[in-house]
């Protein structure tokens, strides 16, 4: 066996040998290529067959880039005659330029200063103009500040030549999420250009030696992969320097004209590329939530924010239909992450239903409005004003405008601190009186930011105010983010007097009255512990009780409620639609509470009399008036008049009734005893030429921790009135508070009114017509 074994060896070694002796070198390099093709076979088969869809995601993850888009919202317009597009969707572009490209840089540069200048300047008033450079330019103060077009150009240039001969990239934030513990150990590496700040890390490629050995030790501590880590540090020309963002309409429209132009002139050979900038521009379209109007009725839009988010109001209340859904940018990127082939998607593939909501706000009536409410809150030197006009007959609401107000466009400026300048607060403390005033104090105070750094500041005590010698802060708005609160429907406040012309209604209502019912006040009246008595003189004695209206006599209201009882005089504060939401459409509204008339005391139901504790808004306010003007109905007031759909279906607001109130005769003879307030009485000179006025107003103290202001200027003033009298169009409420020229307000207040009644007049082309007795 062993011998067999032996020679087969053999027989075969032979065999190999003569094999080798027949191959040639050819016949190696056809074997090498075959067992190539099929291992390239075997691999293009598991790529595109057996592991295609792990292939095909891993591929698209790499090569295509996706930016999630909320598509625009939907329209809100002002009804009346003219649908005025008050909130609306567009994009609107942010305006960078590439410095690396060829073209000429000075004429780009005198072309990006005309664009920052009509953007932050051109027809805007001298304080908005410089607020939005201070903000551009991000300085505190303008020294000799002229608001002059050279000047602020001048100013302008310096920025943005500054900004265009940058030519390297010099921060790239690294990280944001660092510990202290890990900031110790970045500062302790002593790397030139690493800037850690807070919780962020920012480096300067220019300045960071990027050597493995500071990559290695800097990805230990923030935890990152190292081959990342030397791709962010890489030192790379700046291709992208952002100008200004959200481009206005105009100026959008501008630039890419300008663009088309210089294309077609290079094209033709008018131009040289050397001597073009059309290929500088980067505009990057952003979809945006634009307010043509700015501040227009901004407490009653309120704004949608950064993410797409609404915000409370008529934003926020239709939601549901003024949203689109998200829907996707997909482009395809080369191997350095640029854009090279947009894949566009089908006109089935997005959602293009749209719906308009019509408001029964009328822009230009909401627009005088705001500013008379403007110029005389600055006159007048009050903390806040507010207004709302409605249509007795309909209930809607015309306008409903507050002062202070905010740009929707730009909303975060609210939270924008400044020093206090005692140049403008001569008088801290009364000038700065419930104000937010803050001032520094490292160990109670909270975080800020202002100037870009941080500032630990608390709220300023009363005593504080007083010292000019303290640094105090405040914000640039003087109200903080408050500014966003519709006051109107969110906020409550005594109206004081101005409600005795309910009690009086529920007593007409009540008893067999007429012009001529006389009355016996003797000043004053004693309940329990406490005297109750008139302000004015013209009160006591004997007298008509229309005179008890005119003179806002207390001690006659008392009268009346002891006639009507508890029960009755409760009654008539719920049909008036009292400690109960109105449901007007708008979210954030607030309503009052009060105990049953059961635990009500005797000294409770007097001074409820003539409406002392007892709290409501202005639009309650409005609706009480409203039901006196329109002879006796209450019904839901209305701020939106229809919702357009896309198929043409309208969906309109009806006007809702909800219940009789008074008897109309009751409503004539209040109307006419507001009449004789006007007429012959306190208010003669509110008089408007012309036009028959019903009115009534008061000014009463400010409450504060279950009691009253006694301080200077602690008042809010209410002035409320309807008319023509005949054929009432307007009701109207205004509320002023901290009037600081006057402890009353109807000493300053009635300019507003004569004002705004004297616009409506000539407005609606309302005749001029006398009363008929």
């Amino acid at each position: 066996m062993l011998k067999l074994d032996f020679l087969e060896k053999i027989v075969l070694n032979y065999k190999f040998r003569k094999i080798i002796k027949r191959w040639s070198s050819m016949n190696t390099i056809i074997l090498f290529f075959v067992l190539f093709f099929l291992t390239i076979v075997k691999t293009l088969f598991s790529y595109t067959v057996m592991d295609y869809e792990y292939y095909n995601w891993l591929a698209d993850s790499q090569q295509i880039w996706k930016v999630s888009v909320p598509v625009n919202r939907w329209t809100i317009i002002s009804g009346w005659e003219k649908n005025t597009v008050l909130w609306t969707s567009l994009h609107l572009y942010d305006l960078a330029v590439d410095p690396q490209i060829e073209g000429d840089k000075q004429k780009l540069s005198d072309f990006l200063i005309d664009i920052v200048y009509n953007e932050l300047c051109l027809n805007k008033k001298q304080t908005v103009c410089k607020n939005n450079l201070l903000k551009y330019l991000r300085v505190l103060d303008i020294e000799n500040f002229a608001f002059e077009e050279k000047f602020i150009k001048d100013l302008l240039k310096e920025k943005v030549v500054s900004k265009l001969v940058q030519t390297k990239v010099t921060s790239v934030m690294i990280d944001k999420e660092l510990t202290n513990f890990e900031i110790n150990q970045i500062k302790n590496l002593n790397i030139t250009g690493l800037y850690p700040w807070e919780k962020y890390l920012y480096i300067n490629p220019e300045e960071f030696n990027d050597s493995d050995e500071n990559i290695k030790e800097l990805s230990k501590i923030i935890w990152t992969n190292e081959e990342r880590l030397k791709n962010l540090t890489r030192k790379r020309d700046l291709r992208y320097i952002p100008i200004i963002n959200k481009l206005s309409i105009s100026s959008s429209e501008y630039i890419l004209e300008y663009i088309k132009d210089e294309k077609e002139a290079i094209s033709r050979w008018i131009l040289t590329k050397d001597k073009s900038i059309n290929g500088f521009f980067i505009l990057n379209p952003l979809p945006s939530r634009y307010y043509p109007e700015w501040n227009l009725a901004s407490q009653v839009i309120w704004f949608v924010d950064g993410s797409w988010k609404w915000n409370y109001w008529i934003e926020w209340y239709f939601n549901d239909i003024l949203k689109w859904n998200n829907w996707e940018i997909i482009s395809r990127k080369d191997i350095n992450g640029r854009i090279i082939d947009p894949i566009s998607l089908k006109q089935e593939d997005l959602i293009w239903e749209w719906v308009e909501i019509v408001t029964t706000i009328d822009r230009n009536v909401q627009r005088k409005v705001e500013q008379l409410l403007e110029d005389w809150v600055k006159k007048y030197r009050a903390n806040k004003w507010s207004v709302i006009v409605m249509d007795p007959k309909t209930w809607n609401v015309i306008a409903m405008a507050n002062y202070p107000t905010y740009d929707l466009n730009n909303f975060w400026d609210v939270y924008e601190l400044e020093k206090v300048r005692y140049s403008e607060f001569p008088n801290p403390s009364t000038d700065l009186l419930w104000l937010p005033i803050f001032v520094e104090d490292n160990k109670n105070g909270t975080k800020f930011i202002y100037d870009n750094k941080e500032i630990l500041l608390r709220e300023a005590s009363r005593e504080e105010l007083w010292d000019m010698a303290l640094v105090k802060y405040k914000y640039k708005n003087s109200f903080w983010a408050w500014v966003y609160q519709n006051d109107i429907i969110s906020a409550l406040y005594e109206p004081g007097s101005v409600m005795k012309t309910i009690t009086v209604a529920a007593w007409i209502d009540t008893w067999e009255i007429n012009k001529n019912s006389m009355y016996q006040d003797n000043w004053f009246i004693e309940i329990d512990k406490y005297k109750i008595s008139n302000v004015s003189e013209k009160c006591k004695w004997y007298h008509t009780f229309w005179n008890a209206l005119n003179y806002s006599c207390n001690v006659w209201m008392i009268r009346i409620v002891q006639r009507l009882g508890k029960v009755i005089f409760y009654q008539y504060l719920e049909d008036f639609w009292f400690w109960k939401l109105t449901w007007v459409d708008l979210q954030w509204e607030v309503t009052s509470k009060t105990d049953p008339w059961e635990k009500w005391s005797q000294s409770w139901l007097f001074s409820r009399s003539y409406w002392l504790w007892i709290s409501a808004t202005q639009l309650q306010v409005a609706s009480a008036y409203n039901v006196i003007a329109n002879g006796w109905i209450y019904v839901k007031p209305k701020i939106i008049d229809k919702i357009i759909y896309p198929d043409g279906r309208e969906v309109v607001y009806k006007t809702e009734e909800q219940r009789r109130v008074i008897k109309e005769s009751t409503s004539k003879i209040v109307s006419m005893m507001l009449y004789d307030w006007v007429e012959n009485w306190v208010a003669w000179n509110w008089k408007v030429p012309w036009y028959a006025l019903a009115a009534k107003s008061w000014t009463a103290q400010i409450s504060y921790k279950w009691w009253y202001e006694n301080w200077v200027w602690s008042t809010i003033w209410t002035f409320a009135w309807f008319w023509p009298i005949e054929d009432p169009k307007f009701t109207i409420i205004v509320k002023l508070e901290r009037i600081r020229t006057s402890a009353y307000g109807w000493e300053t207040s009635w300019h507003i009114f004569s004002d705004i009644a004297k616009y409506l007049f000539d407005y609606y082309k309302i005749p001029k017509k006398e009363i008929k007795e």
